[in-house]
């Protein structure tokens, strides 16, 4: 009897379990669902019909903008700029620089949440301010885009592929790997967004990890080496005392 009685009371605690997962899942099914009509809701709200499909996840987004962004590459171009004008100490601009920037994101996050609309500074412009206004944000937009592809894929060709590839300097030539790139470009881009997010999350993941390992590396080659000082924090180095001439009259 105390077995059989034991038996039952294991039975009815998992059909009790079964019972408080299968209304988890209802619950959560019932929440995303309701989170999909309020988006839908605020698409149709800006006078459009909700049509195309949120594939990419929160990682790939934030691949999609930090590849947009360069952060890294901009980190790079900069750095010698500023220790030629300003020394180690300027590296607190940096701070002060992210500060700003924050404010700018924060500004397109609150946008990007209240007017979800495919078209960004073209659709936040227009119900703003008129649609006269976002039409010309529109054509900004797109004209700034258009150059910054361009002018990305042809220093990728000039300054990268012809001098690792032995290619002797010809504009010509890299007009012609610039079109290709862009080709290149083009066809996955129309084929399959999914196709274009996970070639640019993989690219981002990669380029994450190795800024990390190089930051790991020289915080280690600092210890190793006894070199680091954290007056460099406060010092303007060798540019304190060099001659005050422009950068191009020094080069």
């Amino acid at each position: 009897m105390d077995t059989e009685e034991g038996e039952n009371r294991a039975f009815t605690a998992v059909c009790h379990g079964r019972k408080v997962l299968l209304e988890g899942e209802v619950a959560v099914m019932a929440e995303s669902s309701s989170e999909a009509q309020d988006d839908a809701g605020s698409v149709e709200a800006g006078g459009y019909r909700q049509e195309l499909k949120r594939t990419l996840g929160p990682f790939q987004v934030f691949a999609i903008s930090f590849a947009f962004i360069s952060v890294a590459v901009g980190i790079f171009a900069t750095y010698d700029e500023v220790l030629l004008t300003a020394g180690p100490v300027g590296i607190w601009l940096w701070i002060v620089a992210a500060v700003g920037q924050t404010l700018v994101a924060l500004v397109v996050a609150q946008f990007a949440a209240r007017i979800p609309l495919s078209g960004s500074s073209y659709q936040w412009a227009s119900r703003l301010a008129n649609p006269k206004i976002g039409w010309w944000f529109g054509w900004l937009t797109f004209c700034y885009l258009a150059i910054g592809v361009v002018a990305v894929d042809n220093a990728l060709a000039s300054q990268a592929f012809m001098p690792l590839a032995g290619i002797d300097p010809d504009e010509d030539t890299a007009r012609l790997i610039t079109l290709v790139v862009l080709l290149v470009q083009t066809v996955p881009a129309v084929a399959s967004t999914r196709l274009v997010s996970l070639i640019n999350t993989v690219a981002v993941g990669l380029e994450l990890a190795l800024v990390v390992v190089v930051a790991v590396a020289l915080v280690i080659a600092v210890a190793v080496t006894g070199d680091g000082s954290a007056g460099n924090l406060t010092s303007r180095g060798v540019v304190e005392h060099a001659p005050t001439t422009s950068r191009s009259a020094v080069g």
